[in-house]
């Protein structure tokens, strides 16, 4: 590849964040939308629409640090004028900071009388010797938190800077390292959704987004609270990034590592030296595998299967992408101790050893991208504390059944799989998934290529396998019934709903959706019958209350027979979709839906092509696979006067791009690919590309040369041409044809 800098032309510098700033390092981040519905994320967006209201900074900051305090009870209660004014003085402290006050005062939550207030103003803290003073008020709040925050907090020493880490993850971690247990009607992992919550609303963690679905929460720590953890904890808890960084560096007494996923090799001896090793987090098991007796965590990934024998304390184990493994060691059985087991990436795995119930502690078993599992251990029902439970292959040998579930206080996601094998009604009853209120995610699928005859219809089994109404991601493939369940025509358990995924459903059309008041992603796909997504003739108040009122997604995939979106299509439908994706629907003509910005088009018609021109508001269009169009209907994008994103990829037959392009003034990027019979860009069109940042042009081997007018886009700042021979020739620095229309762009990429 040669890349070409041209300095000093059209370049725009990326910033980097500010470390000490104001905004960003409140205790919340701006997202899309994705956590919105989330209770405890509520307070973060008052906190955050009030300090913009504020245009002093001592004044915002003193607000921010009194709301901090009484958000966790909801209600912003008066303080007294002398809590008011010592509030004002320790706000002096802060170092102008809203994450010191933000932190300070929720550490404060608990303190409620004057005394207390004096004890943190007049604390020894405030006179160490700190590199700033952000740090200093960072560890006064630090120290107001009670041992097992203190603990967990310190803990997050093992993940690198800016990490983006799960919610749920962490927690197990906690768990298994015995830094929390179960309390009085509250199981384990509640407590640990007690601490992590406290730890937010405190300000030592920073909220990035959430799944709807899932109900995963990703989170991340400002780096001086990064700084902070590791200062509390850098004889127990490290982060091995460096390559000069060894064991021997720190204490005999470390109890914690968490690892560079790309840092050089280990020696054995390394571990030898840690008495007292408790985690090892992201370890390349290419590395020598520790023996240590007190190791509680090994998360690995790459390499060969360890060796089990001597880690008979541990109460957490994770493989990841371990390579070639086909079955797990009997010898996993042993770990009687283990309370999480995550098998992720584990592609060759066939199935789990047949005496995994002898983990009686087991509490989740987590089993993600391990396609090839067909077979998992029988007798299910005897690990009474399991809590997650991803997957589960019914078969019809005993102890397989769907009846091993019944008694299984499961939660989170449940892939069940192998339903053509269920025995009677009874057994699909059995499995009490009505019962189930903490699953958040079902898949329900049958085998098509099986060669067993079924001894009870889809239709049946599907009916005995209502969830519970708290579910909200529903995912059912090939099923083979003619008609959908009563709960799912009655919406009783689908109401709440947010993704709804149908895959190679072939028998049948689509249930009622359009009602379902919450549901933002919807998937169909490999679907020959199905004509719209919704059938009704009519609803009504349709007007008032909009079909797919709340939808953000739709998929539609490989529906032959799709002609419209809805039967009867109206003005109001989808006031919320947002992004379309549509692969293999050569019927389906698309209506006006001024509110999609993303379009993604797969395999498209001609006639397709034309009714594009209907979303008049798209911010990307990518259009994917034809072997037919030569050239883009007239007027296509006339109206795409927002159009910041076009991708065009493997139109073989195509020759010229659209003439209307010219009016794209909002474009920024431009990707056109695996375009082989296309012979020359427009002349007069990319002149009026006055946005254009990015252009790249890759796999057009018929492309023989650039427009002039390229040397008008003045914004233009990088060019990548990739696998375009005669192109490519052209464009070379100082020798070629077209060089000197290309010379102003900062960035040139020919490959």
């Amino acid at each position: 590849m040669e890349q070409t800098h041209n300095a000093g032309t059209g370049g725009q510098a990326l910033r980097d964040s500010d470390r000490y700033g104001a905004v960003t390092v409140m205790g919340f981040t701006a997202t899309d939308g994705d956590g919105e519905r989330a209770d405890h994320l509520q307070m973060e967006q008052s906190r955050a629409d009030c300090h913009l209201h504020w245009s002093k900074q001592n004044q915002s900051l003193i607000f921010v640090f009194l709301s901090s305090r009484c958000d966790r009870q909801g209600d912003h209660q008066e303080e007294s004028s002398e809590l008011v004014a010592i509030g004002k003085e320790i706000i002096k402290k802060c170092g102008g900071s809203p994450l010191a006050a933000l932190a300070l005062g929720g550490a404060m939550n608990s303190r409620s009388t004057e005394k207390e207030w004096v004890e943190v103003q007049r604390s020894d803290l405030w006179s160490l010797p700190e590199e700033n003073d952000i740090i200093r008020v960072l560890r006064l709040s630090y120290s107001c938190l009670s041992p097992t925050l203190k603990q967990c907090f310190g803990f997050c020493a093992i993940f690198p800077k800016d990490e983006e880490i799960m919610k749920q993850d962490l927690i197990h971690l906690w768990i298994a390292n015995g830094f929390i247990s179960s309390r009085l009607n509250l199981e384990v992992e509640e407590v640990g959704d007690m601490v992590w919550n406290e730890l937010c609303q405190k300000s030592f963690f920073q909220y990035v987004r959430s799944d709807d679905s899932s109900g995963n929460i990703y989170f991340k720590m400002h780096d001086l609270v990064h700084d902070l953890a590791q200062s509390v904890s850098e004889k127990e808890c490290i982060y091995l990034e460096s390559e000069k960084q060894s064991l021997g560096d720190f204490s005999r007494n470390l109890h914690h590592i968490g690892f560079d996923l790309n840092r050089s090799q280990l020696k054995k001896r390394d571990f030898e030296k840690v008495e007292s090793l408790r985690t090892l987090y992201q370890l390349n098991i290419d590395q020598p595998t520790p023996t240590n007796h007190s190791l509680r965590v090994l998360c690995t990934y790459g390499g060969k299967i360890p060796s089990f024998g001597s880690l008979t304390c541990l109460r957490y184990l994770e493989l990841s992408w371990l390579r070639d493994i086909e079955s797990l060691p009997a010898s996993i059985c042993n770990l009687r101790k283990l309370e999480i087991l995550k098998l992720i990436g584990l592609w060759r795995l066939h199935h789990l050893p047949k005496h995994l119930t002898r983990m009686q502690n087991l509490r989740h078993l987590v089993i993600e991208r391990c396609s090839f599992l067909s077979g998992m251990f029988p007798d299910a029902h005897k690990l009474r504390d399991l809590r997650t439970l991803s997957v589960y292959i019914v078969k019809s040998e005993e102890g397989h059944s769907l009846a091993e579930l019944r008694d299984l206080n499961l939660g989170g996601k449940l892939n069940i799989s192998g339903l053509e094998n269920v025995g009677s009604i009874s057994e699909a009853e059995d499995a009490n998934l009505k019962a189930k209120q903490d699953l958040r995610e079902l898949c329900l699928s049958w085998d098509r290529s099986s060669k067993t005859k079924s001894a009870v219809g889809a239709e049946e089994v599907l009916e005995a396998l209502q969830p519970h109404s708290t579910l909200k991601l529903l995912t059912i493939h090939a099923y083979e019934g003619l008609h959908w369940p009563t709960w799912m025509g009655n919406n009783s358990a689908t109401n709440n709903l947010i993704s709804l995924h149908l895959y190679k459903c072939q028998n049948c059309h689509l249930p009622p959706v359009g009602k379902l008041p919450y549901l933002k992603k919807l998937v169909v796909s490999g679907m020959d019958d199905v004509q719209y997504i919704d059938e009704a003739e009519s609803y009504d108040n349709v007007e008032a209350t909009p079909l797919f009122r709340s939808l953000e997604e739709l998929k539609v995939h490989e529906l032959p027979n799709m002609e419209r979106l809805l039967k009867r299509e109206t003005t109001h439908m989808f006031p919320s979709l947002s992004k379309l994706e549509i692969e293999w629907c050569p019927k389906l003509q698309l209506p006006c839906l001024p509110s999609v910005k993303d379009l993604t088009v797969r395999k498209c018609s001609n006639e397709q092509l034309k009714s594009i021109s209907n979303l008049n508001a798209l911010n990307v269009l990518s259009l994917n696979l034809n072997d037919q169009v030569s050239c883009f209907p007239e007027g296509m994008m006339s109206n795409m006067t927002s159009l910041a994103t076009l991708q065009i990829y493997f139109f073989r037959e195509l020759k010229e791009l659209p003439s209307d392009i010219t009016k794209l003034t909002a474009l920024s990027d431009l990707t056109i690919s695996d375009c082989g019979k296309l012979e020359c860009l427009p002349e007069q069109g990319l002149e009026g590309l006055s946005s254009l940042r990015k252009l790249s042009i890759h796999f057009c081997e018929s492309l023989g040369s650039l427009p002039d007018g390229v040397r008008h886009l003045t914004s233009l700042e990088l060019l990548s041409i990739g696998v375009c021979p005669m192109l490519k020739e052209r464009c070379k620095q100082g020798t070629g044809e077209d060089w000197h229309k290309i010379a102003h762009v900062p960035h040139v990429y020919l490959i």
